[in-house]
């Protein structure tokens, strides 16, 4: 089944401008996302608690990425909505049970992500191989993004140059937060969200993620995911065009840089590393993350040295454990778009829509030229 490629936007300017060309770019999507915001709330939580925890975090934010704020406030600007509101957007923990546990009685505790109208239900899967492991010697990374289907209609692809960081593509809901993508710095940024038991009021994760699309190295994106003021984290995978990647496992208060091992790195949504299971919100709930993250690794293994972006968009495709498979399907849960990254050619195949129906369309990206005192090897 051929599907059509997701809406892309080509946006140059200063983080102001960025913000605000998305923002009257998006205008629909962002004024029908918004009143969900206050028809989903955590059962006991009040919208005046919600607000104020969101100043919290936006006090935190503005410290630390003054730069991603006011790129946020154009958005605002641009699609005529309350900046307070849009910025509660990016603060996804505020509808997880542990971003409450001591500010709702027990009695009324939510016992799942219940953020109706921007669903909080995930799954997503990565792939990840070098040198030989690929066909060419390359890095690739494979990503399946699972979110609510109707999702689906509201994303779009960015292309943004924002003041003098490398140009990146992102895919994104709305133009809100970014779920995966790639820089002309030969910088991917892809993971999964893990559900940690110590959220707090600090830098909400999707602001970290937007500083990752940013990063010129390796190592400034790994700074990026250990931020100590960070409200919680995703399992953020990274990765260079020398072939080092890392599983960046991290919660509130801590992080496991997982390495690259045997050219191949898999991962799904819980836990792997023992330093980092204490931090698991629901060890009973993880079994088809464990299933997809061993399935994963299970047919990069099979196909050591012939990868290649072709047989990663193969792979992704798989049903195995269906309809909570790679390519998942479901009411409450399914992939929304999936993505293959060459990050040596800086090219990058999306897909909308379930893996085994989609068609890939191929974006570039121009190599980044460092800046003239750029330190040269």
């Amino acid at each position: 089944m051929t599907t059509a490629p997701i809406p892309m936007l080509e946006i140059r300017g200063s983080h102001r401008e960025v913000g605000r060309q998305i923002g009257e770019r998006m205008k629909p999507v962002l004024e029908a996302m918004s009143p969900m915001l206050r028809q989903g709330l955590p059962p006991g939580v009040t919208w005046e608690q919600m607000q104020h925890q969101g100043q919290l975090y936006l006090a935190h934010s503005r410290a630390v990425y003054p730069q991603y704020i006011d790129e946020l406030a154009g958005i605002a600007e641009g699609a005529g909505l309350p900046f307070e509101e849009l910025f509660l957007e990016m603060c996804e923990e505020l509808w997880e049970p542990a971003a409450w546990r001591d500010a709702v009685p027990d009695s009324a505790q939510p016992q799942a992500d219940v953020r109706s109208g921007l669903p909080l239900e995930r799954g997503c899967t990565d792939l990840l191989a070098r040198g030989r492991a690929t066909a060419d010697g390359s890095t690739l990374v494979a990503h399946t993004n699972d979110l609510s289907p109707e999702v689906e209609n509201a994303l779009v692809i960015l292309k943004v140059q924002a003041g003098d960081e490398p140009e990146f593509l992102g895919v994104s809901v709305g133009g809100v937060g970014y779920s995966a993508g790639f820089n002309a710095a030969g910088i991917s940024m892809t993971g999964n969200q893990v559900a940690c038991n110590d959220i707090r009021p600090g830098v909400p994760r999707l602001l970290i993620v937007r500083a990752l699309l940013a990063a010129r190295r390796l190592e400034e994106a790994m700074n990026a995911c250990l931020l100590p003021q960070r409200a919680s984290n995703y399992n953020n995978v990274i990765a260079d065009v020398y072939g080092e990647a890392y599983s960046m496992e991290g919660s509130a208060t801590d992080c496991e840089p997982l390495y690259i091992e045997g050219d191949l790195l898999a991962h799904a949504n819980h836990y792997i590393s023992p330093a980092m299971r204490h931090f698991e919100a629901d060890r009973n709930d993880i079994g088809g993350s464990v299933y997809r993250h061993h399935r994963a690794l299970r047919l990069l293994r099979e196909n050591y040295g012939r990868l290649s972006p072709e047989l990663l968009q193969t792979l992704l495709a798989d049903h195995a454990n269906y309809p909570g498979s790679l390519c998942k399907h479901g009411l409450e849960s399914a992939t929304v778009f999936s993505l293959v990254i060459h990050l040596n050619e800086r090219r990058a195949w999306i897909g909308r829509g379930r893996p085994c129906q989609t068609t890939y369309y191929e974006y570039r990206l121009e190599p980044w030229l460092p800046p003239a005192d750029w330190p040269r090897t």
